[in-house]
């Protein structure tokens, strides 16, 4: 069996050389057919692993995106294959998918103390007649 690896690289990472990387091993026929490699549990597999490895988000586009350049990759006899892609952080999809209602209860209003107003001059205010 021959391992080949998928080496995913963040588009505006802050440290331009951390790679993530994702590795099957295949028989002489999956080397042949590797579009048949691509089962939905493969899929999940990959993308729970490198979105962990990462912390990014990785939607089905950006998963097909990956499979098609490592299918062709693999087909052209290339064993790492390189992949640069502009993902979100993961705790950005979190919170977009946060569903938090917060309390809706009305508080009690607090009336004023108005006891100790009082006027200072009287009733009116002092009027100045020139």
């Amino acid at each position: 069996m021959i391992k080949y690896t998928i080496a995913l690289k963040l588009k505006d990472s802050q440290n331009p050389n951390e790679v993530y990387q994702y590795t099957l091993s295949l028989t002489s026929h999956q080397e042949n057919n590797p579009e048949q490699i691509f089962t939905s549990e493969i899929r999940e597999s990959m993308r729970k692993n490198l979105q962990s490895q990462s912390e990014s988000e990785i939607n089905d586009r950006h998963l097909n995106q990956m499979i098609k350049t490592w299918v062709q990759d693999i087909k052209e006899g290339y064993r790492v294959s390189n992949i640069t892609l502009d993902l979100r952080p993961l705790i950005a999809s979190k919170i977009d998918n946060l569903k938090e209602t917060g309390n809706q209860e009305m508080p009690n209003p607090i009336p004023p103390e108005l006891g100790d107003i009082a006027p200072i001059w009287g009733m009116l205010p002092p009027l100045n007649f020139c």
